[in-house]
């Protein structure tokens, strides 16, 4: 009776998981090709159709697994580890998407096919020679491949920040802050990837669909939100007469940079770039960033939220200013309101609120 029950519950268990694992596997794969479909649709959105393209290869991934149905039980295994190997080939994809984030424009139909082919190399070795070591090889590359790619983005992640806040007046919808978090979950997705390619069970397929539909779904919901950086083409300085004026510190177009901030107001724009000052300036990025860098210590960001956050200082400290906090930032320039709280607070060192009280009554 023991043994009856034990093999009853046995039973029960594995199909039960059977019942899930087929579950979780129509759930991601139906989420990978609605989201994909949905993001091909983003035209003129480079970021979005790559992300659709890298959502529809991964359902396909997934898709392919189908073919095991059809196996007998003397090939199960090597058509499984075949079908994993192919399955090495969606690692290259999310590096593909992840580099475009940190260096936009960086993929090329040259560079993903190599970086394609070693993954490629592994399975038809392994369909030729299936041996252990082959499969085993395959998923140390993966798997350093993935790490490689991580360690790259924390140092790309600072440099893409710099970029930032050398070009941009402001940094929502544009700055990786989220990727941060991102990373951390993507090694434990690699983890649990890993441990799936080993444990080759039901219990290790429904831990992976589950990681693997988390992971996506958080890729989806910051890259729709994230906006395409609006850098103009990059210029080359070649003025010799603005040149010699730079090396003294103080270029032909300072004086009228301070007119533009302070009589114009250009910083009135919440959308300001260094593209836009340096067209009204006659001049390039490049003329400019070093006049700020070099000569004024700042950063595009810096210089230009200076302003602005003095012109929500002065309103604020005015007795006859009715307008709401978020409004008076709004009104100059500010486009995100826990940007200029943080931007306040750091110039003034107390909240938005505590100065009105204390300057405003």
């Amino acid at each position: 009776c023991e043994k009856t029950f034990a093999s009853m519950t046995a039973g029960i268990l594995a199909i039960t998981l059977d019942s899930t694992l087929a579950f979780t596997q129509g759930c991601i794969s139906m989420f990978l090709l609605a989201a994909g479909s949905y993001f091909l649709l983003q035209r003129g959105n480079r970021l979005k159709r790559i992300l659709g393209w890298t959502l529809l290869f991964w359902f396909a991934m997934h898709m392919k697994d189908l073919l095991l149905l059809d196996v007998s039980t003397a090939d199960y295994d090597y058509m499984q580890k075949l079908l994993m190997s192919f399955d090495m080939l969606a690692v290259p994809t999310c590096a593909f998407l992840l580099l475009e984030l940190v260096h936009p424009g960086w993929l090329t139909w040259r560079k993903a096919i190599l970086h394609e082919a070693l993954f490629l190399l592994f399975p038809l070795l392994y369909w030729a020679w299936p041996v252990q070591i082959i499969f085993t090889t395959n998923l140390v590359a993966a798997l350093l491949y993935s790490l490689s790619v991580i360690f790259h983005l924390f140092h790309a992640i600072p440099e893409y920040n710099r970029m930032l806040s050398e070009n941009y007046s402001y940094t929502d919808a544009i700055d990786l802050v989220w990727l941060w978090k991102l990373l951390i979950f993507f090694i434990f997705f690699l983890v649990v990837w890993a441990y799936s390619c080993i444990r080759l069970s039901a219990d290790a397929d429904i831990l992976y669909n589950m990681a693997s539909c988390g992971l996506w779904a958080v890729i989806c919901y910051y890259i729709d939100r994230q906006e395409t950086l609006p850098l103009g083409e990059a210029e080359s300085p070649d003025d010799t007469e603005e040149q010699t004026n730079e090396a003294n510190h103080r270029p032909a177009f300072a004086e009228r940079l301070e007119e533009l901030f302070t009589v114009q107001q250009l910083w009135l724009n919440p959308r300001l770039t260094i593209h836009d000052v340096a067209q009204a300036l006659g001049t390039n990025r490049t003329y400019l960033s070093d006049y700020l860098n070099r000569s004024l210590g700042t950063t595009f960001y810096e210089y230009v939220n200076a302003y602005r956050i003095r012109a929500v200082a002065e309103r604020l400290a005015s007795p006859s200013c009715t307008l709401t906090i978020e409004a008076v930032a709004e009104s100059c320039g500010f486009n995100s309101v826990s940007t200029f709280r943080r931007v306040f607070i750091r110039h003034y060192g107390c909240t938005p609120n505590r100065y009105k009280l204390e300057r405003g009554s």
